[in-house]
């Protein structure tokens, strides 16, 4: 009943992409979802699983990419989104070719289409208050437009001022029909965009405006805030005359990227660059620092008031949620990884997922919180490799410098520095590996082909101290080291090169135990088993092999299309999942050499490879395409699922036998013996019509099938057609479903694989035989007559 069944089975439960390459970025109102600018498409992301929930492109099966006659020669395909504005219910974008593009936010349905009639493309655009119109902002042009997308027309244009206009803010009371607009001359410019009058004019920034915030939401509200590069920080308060007074001048003595009114108006919370919050009373004028991170700079400040939260995004297109009370990080969001190089577990049952992505700073995800991260400062370039055993990690990268870190119990995904040693190698340290079964100590090996042993020790005196010694170094190899693992047992260590070698040291002395020979490229990872004496190793070559630690020869190989980057043992070792450079993971059994099953959800070279050695139930993958995919065990799912259809296979062959024997409800038995894919079940029910000569019979049984079934009809009628004896039969059946695809041209698809076509050569085969016997019929009858 088992056999057939999959052995092991994975599939990907969850999917971390890029959603953010920088750009504009929004918040809805509820708080609920993100929406990020990604090259050609919006993202909406869900703030609480960092996921990408839709996309507003024009990939979507939802776009209608039909355009007008004379927007025909606009490509669609590398049409990108330079801008995009947010409203209750729609979402526009504005596109380089100068289109603007209206989606429905629910559906994700593409609406409207229409040209800008800008010179240049469309730098920024808005939604006002009520959501009815549309202000854009032209990059070439000194010129806002607004548009009511409703009624299809342009209700006017602003030109009273020196453009290109960067900032757009609309009124937030529906009652003052009033739009702001930065200027290049540094100056905020307001419009009463009914009239299309200028009501009011700011001046007193000497830098770009970046920031513009209104005290409330009320209709008489008179006093709004401005923020610019200047590093002064303006409250603005409106008068009848075009000239608005300035009510507070505050030097902050930092470039300025944002502001906003918060707390109902009873604080000003202002974002520098340099990763500074500030907060200014706006009684007292007093100013105070309430974050001050040095580790990333800001680009933009986003305030949710209805979950009364606080959003930065960094120039990485990190995303910080904080509250606005507290200042306490709720959320940490990644928007773009760039390439992920390697990763590891940490933490109880693998709580936790370092991940070294091509930066000076790692990420620590807490995988059991919907994957909220923590960015971990400290290296000063690029980290390569990390290394955890229980709560303690080793970061090593194109620094030189070995970093220890442990887990911050008090805190949730917090790591603390204990400590650091710089210059441990004299290249690029490519990879790092720790002891087994408690942190003991570590191996790392360079690009310089040398490979160091360091043992580590805690403190006698305050047992939260460690620090590491160097044992041994040797010089492992004559080219770059790429892996080092330690055996289970932590006696053996494995190293692997781009010399096509890789060798068995012992761990406490810098002794050669045997070198693995054999492959005809570069090595580029190696693993012990966790139960037999065996060694894996992985290859430029495009193969997996075995080896055995006793005599070090090659006791099995698997053979993949192209390199195979990262190999692991999985379930107790009686398997092996290997990630290729075309992004293809692939599922092995030892035992049998078989490949089990493909995985195909990368799109570029698969770095990283990470087993949670506690439960064996799941493990991640990343890539050169920034993707971070976690793969979970099916196989109990996938073979209840197999049991059930083989289930109920057997109860609807069960009825087909019963119906046949009984020679009742025909119709039903015909369509389960097509259902099941019986050609002789179904050639004699067929049979049985024709040999009652129950033609009405026979056409009424055609016609109560549907495409699907038709199609499995042809495919039977082909097998039918292949002996002589049932091709009376078989023909029929042919002439009927032919003769209704040529009646109905939506029915041409019948023809699957050119099924007619095959099928020909066998019916002019039965007509030539069919004829020929005619002929001796008639000749027959003629001698008869003449006796």
């Amino acid at each position: 009943m088992l056999a057939g069944i999959s052995e092991k089975s994975y599939a990907a439960e969850a999917r971390y992409t890029n959603f953010y390459a920088g750009g504009d970025i929004a918040w809805s109102p509820n708080g609920h979802h993100l929406y990020c600018l990604n090259g050609s498409a919006v993202n909406q992301v869900d703030v609480q699983t960092s996921q990408v929930i839709k996309s507003y492109d024009l990939t979507s099966p939802l776009a209608d990419n039909k355009k007008p006659a004379e927007l025909d020669n606009i490509d669609v395909e590398e049409d990108t989104i330079t801008c995009f504005g947010l409203s209750q219910e729609n979402l526009v974008t504005a596109h380089r070719s100068g289109l603007l593009r209206l989606w429905e936010l629910d559906t994700g349905k593409l609406v409207k289409l229409w040209k800008a009639q800008h010179k240049g493309p469309v730098i920024r655009v808005e939604f006002s208050p009520c959501g009815r119109l549309i202000c854009t902002s032209g990059g070439a042009d000194a010129t806002l437009r607004l548009w009511d997308y409703s009624n299809n027309s342009c209700l006017g244009a602003l030109k009273d001022f020196p453009g290109p206009a960067w900032l757009i803010v609309f009124h937030p009371n529906v009652l003052r029909k009033e739009i702001y607009a930065g200027g290049s001359d540094n100056s905020v410019y307001a419009w009463n965009y009914e009239t299309k009058t200028l009501v009011h004019k700011m001046r007193g920034h000497l830098s770009q405006v970046t920031g513009l915030s209104f005290k409330s939401n009320a209709s008489d509200c008179n006093e709004i805030v401005t923020v610019s590069r200047d590093k002064v920080m303006i409250v603005w308060q409106l008068q009848e005359q075009l000239e608005s007074k300035q009510l507070k001048v505050l030097p902050l003595y930092d470039e300025l990227e944002g502001v906003v009114y918060a707390d109902e108006g009873q604080q000003i919370i202002v974002a520098s660059g340099s990763g500074k919050l500030q907060q200014v009373d706006p009684k007292s004028w007093k100013i105070r620092d309430i974050l001050s991170q040095s580790d990333f700079q800001i680009s933009r400040l986003l305030h949710c008031s209805e979950l009364k939260q606080l959003a930065l995004v960094t120039t990485e297109q990190n995303i910080l949620v904080y509250d606005v009370e507290t200042l306490e990080p709720i959320k940490h969001l990644v928007g773009y990884n760039d390439e992920i190089l390697d990763m590891c577990f940490m933490g109880d049952n693998d709580r936790y997922l370092a991940v070294a992505t091509n930066s000076k700073h790692f990420k620590l995800y807490d995988t059991e919180h919907d994957m909220n991260c923590k960015l971990i400062v400290g290296h000063s370039d690029t980290v390569m490799s990390l290394a955890a055993s229980q709560n303690l990690l080793i970061s090593v990268g194109k620094d030189c410098s070995v970093r220890l870190w442990r887990l911050q119990h008090d805190k949730d995904c917090s790591l603390e520095a204990l400590t650091q040693q710089a210059n441990c190698h004299t290249s690029t340290i490519g990879c790092v590996a720790m002891t087994h079964n408690g942190a003991t100590g570590f191996a790392s090996v360079s690009q310089d082909g040398s490979m160091k042993v360091w043992q580590l020790v805690r403190s006698k005196e305050d047992r939260n101290s460690y620090s590491f010694n160097l044992r041994y170094a040797a010089l492992s190899h004559d080219k770059e080291v790429n892996c080092v693992a330690y055996a289970p047992n932590n006696k053996l260590i494995a190293t692997a090169s781009q010399d096509k070698t890789a060798k068995v040291w012992l761990a406490e002395s810098n002794t050669l135990q045997g070198v693995l020979r054999g492959h005809t490229r570069g090595v580029w990872s190696v693993r012990f088993s966790p139960v037999d004496q065996i060694v894996l190793t992985s290859s430029s070559d495009c193969t997996l092999r075995l080896w055995s630690i006793s005599n070090f020869s090659c006791i099995k190989r698997f053979d993949q299309e192209c390199t195979i980057l990262r190999a692991e043992f999985l379930d107790h070792g009686k398997f092996i999942i290997s990630a290729a450079s075309d992004g293809l993971l692939k599922l092995w059994n030892i035992k049998t050499n078989t490949c089990l099953q493909s995985l195909d959800e990368h799109n570029d070279r698969v770095w990283a490879l990470a087993v949670s050695a506690r439960s064996n139930r799941f493990f991640y993958t990343g890539g050169a395409d920034s993707k971070l995919i976690r793969f979970g065990d099916v196989t109990q799912v996938t073979r209840n699922e197999e049991l059930d259809k083989r289930q109920a296979t057997l109860e609807q062959e069960q009825t087909l036998h019963s119906l046949l024997h009984a020679q009742k409800q025909l119709h039903k038995a015909f369509v389960l013996a097509l259902n099941l894919d019986k050609p002789k079940a179904s050639f004699d029910i067929i049979n049985h019509f024709v040999r009652k000569r129950d033609e009405p019979g026979l056409r009424q049984l055609v016609d109560q099938l549907n495409v699907d079934q038709r199609v499995a009809l042809l495919q039977h009628v082909k097998a039918w057609t292949t002996n002589s004896r049932h091709s009376q039969a078989g023909n029929m059946i042919l002439k009927y479903l032919i003769g209704d695809a040529l009646q109905d041209p939506k029915a041409r698809f019948y023809n699957n694989g050119n099924m007619v076509e095959v099928l020909t050569p066998y019916v002019q085969r039965h007509f030539k035989r069919v004829t020929e016997l005619n002929k001796e019929l008639a000749f027959l009858e003629f001698i008869v007559k003449c006796m």
